[in-house]
């Protein structure tokens, strides 16, 4: 009877684990880069690839200057614990908090024994004060738990980061048929770098001279001065 008990109770506890079995540090790197595609920069401004635009649904988080030392967002048991950014001001260009809606781009993904982070930079360039041009802003996140990442599933994981961001596809400038931007958008004057984006959609690659931005589409190319649109072609 002992012997029988024993083995049920064996056969119960496989059943849980093969229930919601934990993930690996690469498994779950992996799962996410499968739901949210990331953006990978090129030189001089432009892109190789264009990844999903995620946006904050909750409040709180905070984004500064590009750094090695940026101190991440960090969230742990669905509550944002630290604030994250930098030290040095970014005067009037941005408030260093992100607001719910606000575009962020996906640049990458690290794990460590009991968090993972995703690297976050927002879609619109900011000009700051001792940057070289206008920058993106860094927003890096951090999911972090007490017992490590051995405990964690994917779906969890997954769960976990849809709790505090949107994922909003955007469509790619290579999907867009040759001439629609001419045909049904318009550009004018005096509009933002954020503005063009918003219309046109991230641009096949960027030429960045001192405070002059050229913005190159298959069909168009955008001149921008001090952030803002003098000349399109």
């Amino acid at each position: 009877m002992k012997k029988q008990i024993c083995f049920t109770a064996i056969l119960l506890l496989l059943f849980v684990a093969s229930i919601s079995p934990a993930a690996t540090h690469e498994e779950l790197s992996s799962a996410v880069s499968s739901n949210y595609r990331i953006t990978i920069p090129g030189f001089l401004g432009n892109f190789k690839a264009i990844g999903n635009v995620l946006t904050p649904r909750r409040e709180g988080l905070r984004a500064s200057r590009p750094s090695n030392v940026f101190k991440p967002n960090v969230v742990k048991n669905h509550q944002l614990v630290i604030a994250g950014g930098g030290n040095l001001s970014l005067g009037n260009a941005h408030s260093g908090v992100l607001k719910p809606g606000e575009r962020l781009y996906l640049y990458g993904i690290s794990t460590g024994d009991n968090f993972l982070q995703l690297d976050l930079y927002t879609v619109a360039n900011y000009v700051v004060r001792g940057m070289r041009g206008p920058t993106s802003l860094q927003a890096s996140l951090r999911f972090q738990y007490d017992d490590g990442l051995a405990g964690v599933t994917t779906r969890q994981m997954l769960d976990d980061i849809s709790e505090w961001l949107d994922n909003e596809e955007e469509p790619r400038p290579s999907a867009k048929p040759r001439g629609t931007a001419k045909a049904t958008r318009t550009i004018q004057l005096g509009q933002t770098l954020d503005e063009v984006i918003n219309i046109l959609g991230p641009p096949e690659k960027q030429v960045l001279l001192g405070v002059k931005r050229i913005l190159v589409y298959s069909d168009l190319k955008v001149v921008l001065m001090d952030g803002k649109v003098i000349d399109a072609e």
